[in-house]
């Protein structure tokens, strides 16, 4: 019989399967944690009962298939109000409290009753389709995923819905109701394509609900019957099953059923009776008054390992609770020796306050904290210090000699490509810049610094010539009254450790249409620095810096060079066009994952190297969003050996929604979830060579590798082999990973990574090296199709106010790599590989905080 479903735009199977490939321990570990989250969420009794049941069922060809029920009782139901999706659309992303059947049955939305978002993004639902294989009429799986739910309600309502992507995500309305429900459930159901679903299952007793996953994974199956999802079940919610809030039990198709309990090391909570085995903290202060409520370590040499294989580690090291909930297992391998990992086992819990705290920090998939929030990496610490003292007691301490420590290896890594490479909280840029007014607006800033060189074509200026009509231009949108800045000029040479020469504009009037502040011209002399004139004594490369200030902070600054009685270097501009794409999310700075209803800022840059003024068209389209059609842009000529000229073609701040809102005249972009690309595409007016420029963005999903924004892992390499010190290698689009060897004679000399007062202390200056390197070979990857963005993040990174000179010479030394890049000449090749070197060291000693 054909039923009614209402279809939406989105492909619900991609969707599906971009969200559980974002759970780095499969989707296993997704259906043992998602529904039982959601029922624990949902509790009115002292104790939450959830059940998962296999049942075989035979189609009408006589081939045999099986679902899978998730039952809980002692719960709510899926009660509130049954919206249509018209209605969901018009109520926008909100539900309030106990409004759970719209919930599930509607995608991105926020409960107003809780201060997170976290099951707001269909992960519970995509646990559930993942795991459904429907079959044609020819025995065939299709492109399909399918389940049904039903619920009965503390007032005697029954209901049963179902969920169909096909791949389009489809909702039956309106459900099916009370005997309608029940006459279903214990016979079958048909969907309008043919395709029967054959239930034969009782029908609720009790208040609670029960989702059906039909034509069940061979994957799931398999995990059903060899005690795989059983082992999951465990990690995820031991601790929550020995304190008598949930009762899990798993049941096979022959009725035989197993109740999950806690693993044999932590049953009768051991830490209690005075196990002499068994070290215990409690009440841990951590910053800000937060308090760790206990850490819990063991040893037991007759204890096995027991992990699943091909996964992080589970029990061997600390496990994180929270709710108690295992959320991530903390390594544990920098104190304990491998040959007692296998008996070592730990957990820590936390008081309520705290929790709250690392709530915020979780990622959706409930299976790791954010460890660049200072509350994690602070309780991070304090277990470490823990297995530290642990360790010590038993004398099993090695060496931090020869010890690697890979959890603060990754904590040194986020650091330092953070500082150089997160693009987070980006307040001051090349150019241009975004700065949060006193209303809380967001402004953005732009400028520009004007001069004339005594030759037009050159950069040269010698000794007694001037450089005139020396101007900057600043632009601040939007500009609803006039503001006040203060623009500033200096000069630095490339040999000297600060800047020579500071000139001041105080309180430049901004006002529509923007302002210049003139400085007229400056005589470049060797003497005496008198009205109208400059001292720059030394030959070579010099910078002369604009700076904007707005309330005390810099929000634009813009670049040019000069060469003082020196010819300025000539290199070969094989490709002098070159094209640069950004997208940052505004509202979770730092973070590559975009959320529905994310604010982001889109850019698309133009450059010029050459000589001559050139015009260019600009296509550029973030998916079906056209944002530049063959726009015309002219860049200005740019004297040899100057910095090159450069265009904003788009600059957009865009709402990020997965389904169309409300009528709204904010700029706005709808996405399913997925991954898309922003691509832009230059070709120069009379030429045919088009150059390119794409960066995937991650709609309700997270990158593969790398969730932050952080351009790649780094990974040590545990065997012997004669490796380099450093490789980074491209596994897809999305994962770069660095390499390195931590037998290598230079890091295994080194002490191991400290907390020092000095940050490149010990192992972590071999890993500042490595990383630095790592980053300018990932940046200049894309430069053979002229892709700047990646050099462009480098040099927009957002550094302290008070190395403001030390950055001028870092992107000086990345503007010259990029010059030499492609060049084929022989004698470029030294100056290349010197400026490489050039450019690590100054990373390093930014990083270090030498200026």
């Amino acid at each position: 019989m054909a039923t009614d479903f209402v279809p939406t735009a989105t492909d619900m199977v991609q969707g599906v399967r971009n969200i559980i490939d974002g759970y780095s321990m499969g989707p296993l570990r997704a259906l043992a944690q998602e529904p039982v989250q959601n029922s624990k969420d949902a509790k009115c009794q002292s104790q939450v009962r959830v059940e998962y049941q296999l049942h075989q069922r035979s189609l009408s060809d006589g081939k045999e298939c099986f679902l899978l029920t998730v039952t809980d009782r002692g719960t709510s139901g899926l009660q509130g109000t049954m919206l249509l999706k018209e209605d969901r659309d018009n109520r926008g992303l909100d539900l309030g409290t106990g409004e759970n059947w719209a919930a599930f049955e509607g995608q991105g939305f926020t409960r107003k009753d809780q201060s997170d978002s976290l099951g707001s993004r269909g992960q519970g639902k995509s646990a559930f389709l993942y795991h459904s294989r429907p079959i044609n009429s020819d025995g065939k799986t299709v492109n399909r995923y399918l389940m049904l739910y039903d619920t009965l309600l503390t007032n005697g309502e029954y209901r049963l819905g179902v969920r169909y992507a096909s791949p389009a995500d489809m909702v039956k309305e309106p459900p099916l109701l009370d005997d309608a429900a029940r006459e279903t459930l214990s016979s079958a159901y048909h969907i309008g394509d043919g395709t029967v679903v054959p239930l034969r299952l009782k029908p609720l007793d009790e208040p609670g609900t029960r989702v059906i996953v039909p034509f069940l994974s061979e994957e799931a199956l398999l995990a059903v019957r060899n005690g795989e999802l059983h082992r999951w079940l465990q990690r995820c919610w031991w601790r929550a099953i020995q304190i008598g809030d949930l009762d899990v039990h798993v049941t096979d198709e022959s009725g035989s059923s197993k109740s999950i309990r806690p693993p044999v090391w932590w049953q009768g909570e051991p830490w209690e009776n005075g196990d002499k085995r068994i070290a215990i903290g409690e009440y841990i202060p951590i910053d800000g008054g937060l308090k760790i409520k206990r850490i819990v370590l063991s040893y037991d040499e007759d204890l096995e390992a027991d992990e699943i294989d091909d996964y992080s580690t589970q029990y061997s090291g600390v496990q994180l609770l929270r709710g108690q909930q295992w959320i991530e297992t903390l390594d544990v391998r920098d104190f304990i020796p491998p040959e007692r990992l296998p008996g070592f086992r730990g957990f820590a819990e936390f008081e309520k306050q705290l929790e709250r705290e690392l709530k915020k920090t979780e990622k959706p998939q409930h299976e790791s904290f954010n460890g660049q929030y200072a509350v994690v990496k602070n309780i991070r610490n304090a277990i470490r210090d823990a297995v530290k003292q642990f360790a010590e007691e038993r004398g099993w301490l090695v060496s931090t000699e020869t010890q690697d420590a890979p959890e603060r290896v990754q904590e040194f890594v986020t650091e330092f490509l953070s500082f150089f490479a997160s693009g987070a909280g980006t307040t001051r840029r090349e150019r241009g810049g975004v700065s949060v007014d006193q209303e809380g607006e967001h402004l953005n800033w732009q400028c520009e610094l004007l001069l004339d060189f005594p030759t037009a074509k050159s950069s040269r200026v010698n000794w007694g010539e001037s450089i005139t009509n020396v101007g900057v231009t600043v632009e601040c949108e939007p500009l609803k009254s006039t503001k006040h800045v203060e623009v500033s000029l200096e000069f630095s040479h490339e040999s000297e450790m600060k800047p020579v020469t500071v000139k001041h504009q105080e309180n430049v009037a901004l006002t529509e249409g923007g302002e210049i502040a003139p400085f007229g011209d400056f005589q470049v002399v060797t003497g005496h620095a008198g009205e109208g004139k400059i001292r720059l004594a030394k030959r070579g490369e010099w910078a002369l810096r604009a700076s904007v200030r707005y309330r005390g902070e810099e929000v634009a600054s813009a670049r040019r060079r000069l060469y003082v009685e020196d010819d300025p270097p000539c290199f070969p501009q094989p490709r002098p066009q070159t094209v640069s794409v950004s997208v940052k999310n505004i509202s979770r700075q730092g973070q590559r994952r975009i959320n529905n209803g994310d604010e982001i800022s889109v850019q698309v840059t133009v450059t010029n190297r050459a000589s001559d003024e050139v015009v260019v068209h600009v296509d550029a389209s973030l998916e079906d969003r056209l944002l530049a059609d063959k726009r015309e842009v002219r860049l200005a000529s740019v004297p040899a050996g100057d910095t090159p000229s450069r265009a904003a073609v788009v600059s957009e701040r865009l709402r990020v929604y997965t389904s169309a809102p409300l009528p709204s005249s904010e700029p706005h972009i709808v996405l399913q979830p997925g991954r898309y690309y922003l691509r832009a595409d230059l070709r120069a007016l009379n030429s045919d060579e088009i150059v390119h420029a794409s960066l995937p963005i991650y709609i309700e999903i997270d990158p593969g590798g790398n969730p932050s924004q952080l351009p790649f892992t780094v990974e040590s390499i545990e065997d012997a082999g004669l490796h380099p010190m450093w490789e980074l290698e491209k596994r897809s689009e999305d994962d770069w990973v660095l390499k390195y060897p931590s037998k290598h004679p230079i890091y295994h000399q080194l002490s191991q990574l400290q907390h020092h007062r000095s940050k490149l202390a010990g192992q972590s200056s071999f890993i500042a090296e490595i990383c630095a390197n790592g980053l300018l070979e990932w940046a200049l990857y894309p430069l053979n199709t002229a892709d700047m963005s990646r050099v462009d993040q480098l040099k927009e990174s957002q550094l302290n106010g008070s190395l403001t000179y030390g950055q001028d010479v870092y992107c000086s030394h990345i503007d010259r790599l990029v010059e030499l890049y492609n060049s084929e000449r022989e004698e470029d090749f030294s100056t290349y590989m010197k400026r490489w070197r050039q450019t690590v060291s100054t990373m390093v000693n930014l990083f270090e905080g030498i200026d």
